[in-house]
């Protein structure tokens, strides 16, 4: 390693922010450098070992250095992917390990904050040590999945009803008055169907609200359980237009 001046010394020690230099002579700050870029190049290729096969456990996708990394009493470790990691909390409130359900520290937390916003600056990640202190974080999310999970049973329900009423037939049934469903009396079995479709479309717009990703499994797999049935007519053909429009 040659330099021209003690000054250029200084100047990339400075910039290395190695300290205790201001005393030293040139070749004891030549020696200082080649320590600092010997220690570089071992911690380089300790992370390529202590990385190797590493996955986050949230998405199960290989994870590099910088991530964040929670090691257990017993120095078991488990990686995680910043983004992944804080998008589980703020979606579910919870601030336990994933993995080991054992519940974050304060110091873990602020070390996941500082260290999501030091390698990360342009992302604007919410405060994982923050979610944990406010108690009315978890609450909402427990009442959206909940309201969430309320939405999805009706429509199943919903799913249930129209399929049957596709397998039995019953748009061609002879008999075609008034029909008591559920202690609810319908002019007819279309207004029924009409009916349970606008219940189904309002659902949908409800729950695009909170998961929009469910909307099209939900409208996707509907569908498909009609197509599978033998009694396509008219009448299904624009109960499946509705569920596509909703």
């Amino acid at each position: 390693m040659e330099f021209e001046t003690l000054k250029t010394i200084r100047e990339i020690c400075k910039f290395k922010k190695i300290n205790n230099c201001s005393k030293l002579n040139k070749q004891q700050l030549i020696g200082k450098l080649k320590r600092y870029f010997a220690a570089k190049i071992i911690q380089k290729n300790y992370r390529i070992y202590f990385y190797k096969n590493a996955v986050d456990h949230i998405t199960l996708e290989p994870v590099n250095y910088p991530c964040f990394i929670f090691r257990t009493k017993l120095g078991k470790c488990y990686f995680y992917n910043y983004e992944s990691i804080i998008k589980y909390i703020m979606k579910t409130g919870n601030t336990k390990d994933p993995m080991t359900r054992i519940q974050y520290s304060d110091e873990d937390l602020l070390r996941l904050d500082s260290e999501a916003k030091k390698y990360f600056p342009n992302n604007n990640f919410k405060s994982c040590y923050k979610i944990k202190k406010n108690i009315n974080y978890s609450r909402r999310i427990r009442n959206r999945e909940n309201e969430i999970l309320s939405y999805q049973m009706r429509l199943d329900e919903i799913k249930t009803n129209i399929l049957v009423a596709i397998e039995s037939d019953i748009f061609s049934w002879e008999f075609q008055g008034a029909i008591l469903i559920d202690n609810i009396e319908y002019p007819s079995i279309h207004s029924y169907i009409n009916s349970i479709l606008h219940e189904f479309k309002l659902i949908i717009i409800n729950l695009r609200h909170y998961d929009p990703s469910s909307v099209d499994y939900y409208k996707t797999t509907f569908i498909e359980s009609i197509n599978q049935n033998q009694n396509q007519n008219q009448i299904v053909n624009d109960i499946i237009q509705k569920i596509q429009a909703a």
